[in-house]
């Protein structure tokens, strides 16, 4: 536990007893809710299911979970291939949109609160964003994710939704940039390859424990509406990986050299803003920022036997 760890602990504390239904928990973010929910909210009712225990698309199954009558929904699944959506706007709004629709319907029939994780991709990079900035999603996913959460805003203006930095974690299940570039490092590696090209697109890196923890706290805090919620500071693709590499110790192993953002979008078929910064303003004025600067959860994370039996000798 972190700073003000009994403080915080005590808070959260405040969801001891509830029942707790996570949507998509085999997912990046809900895998670290339910880990957190787990150790510092022992005495929680905790569903956690995954897309096979709960496919979202079907509302009969949504509807035979009224009789658990949960508490607090969290709401992760997703279908987060945001290229794939592109191709496949149908298929990815069943999940997005109808699946969000019949969690939502859910939550009312029960008196059950509602959590929304958001993407950072609702934003067009346009201009520095908190709370106030006017979404434009660029692609698909971006899109429908928009909609999903004005579904839930709408059907329950108590609910609570956190707009989220681009985030990493739970290694092996980490389908982002960071989990797809270690493995990668290493077979390069392997494969006596010594530079790599990174474009240089800004990001805020941000921890899924960091986001499910300082989430939770907003539940236990009783909070509703939106917030932004992003690591401190920024960094380029470039600059993550290259600190990346100087903490596995492979800075003499493999350059990470630095190319323009738009070389990299050419491979993609979504299009993706060119940096988007967040400001944690509404966690910030009520106290509740618990976020690191990305190079310190970075660091964190990466003191895990996963990746450093991944470069051993």
């Amino acid at each position: 536990m972190r700073g003000d760890d009994l403080r915080e602990f005590n808070e959260l504390s405040a969801l001891e007893g509830s029942r707790i239904l996570i949507t998509g928990a085999g997912g990046m973010l809900g895998q670290a809710f339910t880990r957190h929910l787990a150790e510092q909210v022992p005495t929680a009712l905790v569903a956690a299911l995954d897309r096979h225990a709960f496919d979202v698309r079907q509302r009969e199954q949504a509807q035979a979970l009224r009789a658990w009558r949960p508490d607090i929904v969290i709401h992760c699944a997703v279908c987060s291939d945001v290229n794939w959506c592109e191709d496949h706007a149908d298929a990815a709004a069943q999940v997005q949109i109808e699946g969000t629709r019949h969690v939502v319907e859910l939550a009312r029939e029960c008196g059950a609160r509602f959590f929304y994780p958001q993407t950072f991709l609702i934003y067009d990079g346009s201009q520095t964003v908190d709370e106030a900035t006017p979404p434009r999603p660029l692609s698909v996913y971006g899109r429908l994710k928009l909609e999903a959460e004005q579904i839930v805003l709408e059907a329950s203006p108590q609910a609570l939704t956190v707009r989220m930095g681009g985030f990493f974690g739970e290694h092996a299940r980490d389908k982002n940039f960071v989990g797809k570039l270690i493995p990668h490092l290493a077979g390069l590696l392997r494969s006596g390859v010594d530079r790599m090209e990174i474009g240089d697109r800004i990001w805020q890196p941000t921890l899924t424990d960091d986001l499910a923890y300082n989430s939770l706290l907003l539940l236990a805090r009783g909070e509703t509406g939106r917030f932004c919620m992003a690591s401190h500071g920024q960094a380029s693709f470039f600059e993550l990986a290259r600190e990346i590499v100087l903490r596995l110790g492979l800075d003499r192993r493999i350059e990470i050299a630095r190319v323009p953002a738009e070389t990299m979008a050419r491979k993609e078929k979504a299009v993706r803003p060119d940096a988007v910064v967040m400001r944690n303003a509404a966690l910030k004025a009520r106290g509740l920022d618990r976020q690191r600067t990305w190079q310190d959860s970075l660091a964190a994370y990466l003191d895990h036997p996963y990746f450093t039996g991944m470069f051993a000798p």
